[in-house]
């Protein structure tokens, strides 16, 4: 199973998600689908970013979706996988951690939140 962490981003009081393992490998599971079947979410562009300029130029890929509760982004770049909710940040972030210990494809692992302070 893979890690991930629920956390604040750094300096801030909003949570995050934080993957942890090689989330670019053939057989790491696929949270966008997860996510979208879990929470019935569907894909909205994006209202600020050129996500196919920018996935071309830094090789960071974001995506935006829309559920019910909110939205929330998957921001997928070489190095690092997380999930960010700027609005109905707390709901949302509960939202997702439960379907992703629900997939049995994850496992939580807890943070430090005094590191990011």
């Amino acid at each position: 199973m893979e890690k991930f962490r629920v956390r604040p981003g750094h300096k801030s009081k909003d949570l995050l998600i934080e993957f942890w393992g090689d989330h670019r490998s053939e057989d790491y599971p696929n949270t966008q689908k997860i996510l979208e079947v879990g929470l019935s979410a569907k894909p909205k562009k994006h209202p600020s970013l050129d996500t196919a300029s920018i996935g071309l130029a830094t090789d960071e890929f974001i995506s935006l979706w829309e559920y019910q509760n909110g939205e929330y982004e998957l921001d997928d770049d070489i190095w690092a996988y997380f999930i960010i909710a700027t609005d109905n940040n707390v709901q949302v972030i509960s939202d997702i951690e439960r379907i992703l210990l629900k997939s049995g494809e994850f496992i939580k692992e807890e943070a430090d939140f005094t590191q990011y302070t």
